[in-house]
């Protein structure tokens, strides 16, 4: 199966993984440079407990839950 992990290549050629990886066992790999890494493009990562709550009082859902979800649903079509 194909898969796609974002990493960061060094100055120096050097390869930083940008999350974990654990393959079952050697395989082969292609690396595609793109644009150059602006230091202000690296942001840290977050943990999803930041998340938690942070739309609890947002305009966007207020409402009727059923509601809200067929208009969404309609939105699609």
């Amino acid at each position: 199966m194909l898969s796609t992990v974002e990493v960061i290549v060094e100055k120096n050629g050097n390869v930083r993984l940008l999350e974990p990886l654990h393959p079952s066992h050697s395989m082969r790999a292609l690396l595609t440079l793109l644009e150059p890494l602006e230091k202000s493009t690296i942001t840290p990562k977050r943990s999803l407990h930041e998340f938690i709550g942070i739309l609890k009082n947002s305009t966007v859902f207020s409402g009727n839950p059923v509601t809200l979800q067929r208009d969404m649903r309609d939105d699609w079509d």
